[in-house]
């Protein structure tokens, strides 16, 4: 098993250490040393602990020491541009206190083995802080992952959110002010626990029935029932002495409604269950330094692939050449993270790079029908460098949402060989799998008069993914000879010399520079931020819908319907429609919604296919914004309701004489309907009687319609 820089471990029984969850801080190799920070009490001041890398190895031999989970608080579970101004101050003024320090592993070394260190009190001086203040953010900082965001004011936690406030002494809450001072306001009343309670005992009483009840009464009733009942001294007095009595408001009766009860509770006890189930249910059912080691330095880069693709929906729908995002660690030349998308080289593109390349690649494959498990692509992490272009890198996104995460480095501008090893691998799979497909351009090498690489182009996104992925997996246990002079550890190892072994060998030795991500940060930052809507059919997202357990359990969908829908933060992955990530609450982390029946279409397809389907839909309209058949059927339409006026125009009769007798009147029309019709069949018999000679036409007799009929 791995022991990675920021990992988090349970550890039961282990000599020296308390029984609790631990954080990994960093290992000395030198000494064979890591060290290790409790997460047991968030509200307690604790030290780095240091013990033997040895020991630790047994712990996890023994299953005294085994791999735990540590949930970050959901206020940082956001993109950068979602942080308010005021909260990103405060945190970088916090980071600016122990910047010089957190990098000093010699500090942290002494920290964790000595009692008394005079260091940080000069420290704290130096910075004009108080000690504690000092010893407080670097808990913090340990704490939540080693990350600048983990010094982010817990400001959403402040004013007891979600918790009942019980007023003592003065009312909660502003005071009544009259807007001239002709009148005086009444007095504000502040609920007991028992005015509560009788608000509840009305409301279910009278409100909260089906309006077929004979006790049901609207809100407003409602109150004033309660007024009647409980309040009716105070009431009376008031209107003696002639001042406004001191009950609750009507507004306070509206606020406790919506807390004491939930929109799911208002709406089942409102309907009967019939009502329910016909007009008010869910309507979900049917229908992802230079001592090069690995995570040293990442090397990202695009390309635009040399190959034109088509539409998942029809051969004749050509889509143009789409852009691969690649990610090559120099030490192994290990593909570490791989992106093909229809968009231009950009932020949006390299964000879908990076999500992959710090992300489990198990699921990435098995959503394009590729079966691996995590040995066979063990790349899930972040580095320390990531070297890139200046281009779509350079801007404020890439500095917002990855910069916490790693330290990016530009390469000069026009100097590719900065970007070496991921430049090579382009080169190799235009050679192993791009040059060989329908459809390929080959480099933009065309003789003139050749046939239009356009024309031949068969293969969707998503199969040109798959070939991509798997012809990765080829490269990383392809054998390169050079990797065999880089490290002797795989001579040593007798391992064959693949970015693979090399990469596996590594870690096992604790050799790299890798740190583990929090998927939820990096779905958080990395993935695609959108807003769906919550609707009566499920989350709604570019013409397809969602679902998921909490949806059901919480009957959202017909509290959308009931209500009308709302606006929810989500998170796309651009690689496929098959799910996506819903924020449900402001201080709520990403819930996992799976695509329903209904939109089945777009199953296991790229998002931007839902994007082809809504442009041919407007194409459509844009063609024919009116149809041919209705501008003649509203002509017709005219001239039948001109004519029928211009008759009735002429018409003399009264009312009643127009409706008198009509069942005799019906059956004179019918009669005279089928005199017409025969002496029209005599007409037309007549031309075509030869006495029953060949090639005459005879018509058989009809059967006479019923009397009354």
């Amino acid at each position: 098993m791995e022991i990675l820089k920021n990992s988090v471990w349970d550890i039961t029984e282990l000599d020296g250490l308390e029984s609790g969850q631990y954080r990994v801080l960093h290992f000395f190799d030198d000494i064979s040393c890591i060290i290790l920070f409790p997460l047991r009490e968030k509200k307690r001041i604790f030290r780095p602990i240091a013990i033997s890398l040895n020991t630790f190895k047994n712990g996890i031999q023994s299953k005294a020491v085994t791999e735990g989970k540590f949930s970050l608080p959901s206020y940082f579970l956001v993109s950068e541009d979602e942080i308010p101004v005021a909260h990103r101050v405060k945190r970088d003024e916090n980071f600016g206190l122990i910047k010089s320090i957190i990098h000093n592993f010699d500090f942290l070394l002494e920290y964790a083995t000595k009692k008394r260190m005079s260091f940080l009190t000069s420290y704290a001086e130096k910075a004009g802080k108080d000690r504690k203040t000092i010893v407080r953010l670097l808990n913090l900082y340990w704490r939540y992952g080693q990350d600048i965001n983990s010094l982010l004011p817990a400001y959403p936690n402040s004013g007891a959110a979600g918790k009942e406030r019980n007023a003592k002494g003065l009312p909660l809450g502003a005071s009544k002010t009259p807007k001239t001072l002709v009148f005086e306001r009444a007095k504000k009343y502040t609920l007991r626990p028992a005015d509560k309670e009788n608000i509840r005992k009305y409301l279910k009483r009278y409100n909260l029935v089906p309006k077929t009840n004979n006790n049901y009464k609207n809100l407003k009733e409602c109150y004033e029932e309660m007024l009647r009942n409980e309040f009716s001294n105070e009431i009376k007095k008031a209107e003696i002495n002639g001042y406004a009595p001191h009950v609750p408001s009507y507004k306070q009766f509206t606020t406790w409604k919506k807390k004491l009860f939930s929109p799911e509770e208002v709406i089942i006890k409102s309907s009967t269950e019939r009502d329910f189930m016909l007009n008010k249910r869910g309507l979900l059912g049917s229908k992802d330094e230079l001592s090069l080691v690995p995570g040293s330095y990442f090397e990202i880069d695009a390309t635009v692939a040399d190959v034109h693709i088509v539409s998942s929906f029809g051969n004749q729908y050509v889509l143009g050449r789409p852009t691969i995002y690649s990610i090559v660690d120099r030490a192994t030349s290990m593909i570490t993270g791989l992106s093909v998308s229809l968009y231009y080289a950009s932020w949006r593109a390299a964000k879908q790079a990076l999500a992959n390349c710090f992300l489990s690649k198990e699921r990435y494959c098995n959503e394009f029908g590729i079966d691996i498990v995590d040995s066979d692509w063990p790349c899930s992490h972040i580095p320390k460098t990531l070297v890139c272009d200046n281009g779509e890198m350079i801007g404020l996104q890439p500095q917002k949402l990855v910069v916490p995460l790693t330290e990016l480095q530009l390469s000069p501008p026009y100097r590719p060989d900065f970007k070496g090893m991921v430049e090579r691998r382009f080169g190799l799979l235009n050679s192993k799998v791009i040059h060989g497909l329908l459809g390929t351009t080959k480099g933009g090498r065309v003789v003139r008069g050749d046939k239009d690489p356009r024309k031949d182009a068969v293969y969707t996104l998503k199969e040109f993914s798959t070939l991509l992925i798997e012809a990765a997996l080829e490269l990383n246990r392809a054998q390169c000879d050079s990797l065999a002079t880089a490290n002797s550890v795989l001579i040593e190892n007798n391992l064959a010399p693949t970015p693979l072994n090399l990469w596996k060998i590594l870690l096992s030795k604790h050799k790299h520079a890798l740190k583990r991500a929090d998927e939820n940060e990096v779905i958080s930052r990395l993935f695609s931020t959108q807003k769906v809507s919550m609707t009566r059919e499920g989350i709604s997202y570019n013409g397809m819908l969602y679902s998921c357990d909490r949806i059901l359990e919480e009957n959202l969908a017909s509290v959308a319907r009931t209500n009308g829908q709302w606006q929810l933060d989500a998170r796309v992955n651009d690689n496929t429609t098959n799910y996506l990530y819903v924020k449900f609450g402001r201080n709520e982390g990403f819930t996992k919604c799976h695509l329903l029946p209904k939109s089945k279409m777009f199953k296991n397809l790229p998002v931007v296919e839902s994007d082809f389907v809504k442009d041919w839909v407007t194409n459509k309209k844009e063609q024919k914004p009116v149809n041919m058949t209705s501008i003649d059927i509203r002509k017709r339409r005219k001239s039948i309701e001109q004519e029928a006026k211009s008759r009735a125009e002429k018409d003399t009769l009264s009312f009643r004489e127009k409706t008198k007798d009509t069942r005799n009147q019906r059956k004179k029309e019918i009669q005279q309907s089928q005199n017409a019709t025969t002496v029209d069949s005599e007409v037309r018999e007549e031309p075509h009687s030869n006495n029953g000679q060949e090639g005459s036409i005879v018509y058989l007799p009809r059967r006479s319609p019923k009397k009354g009929s």
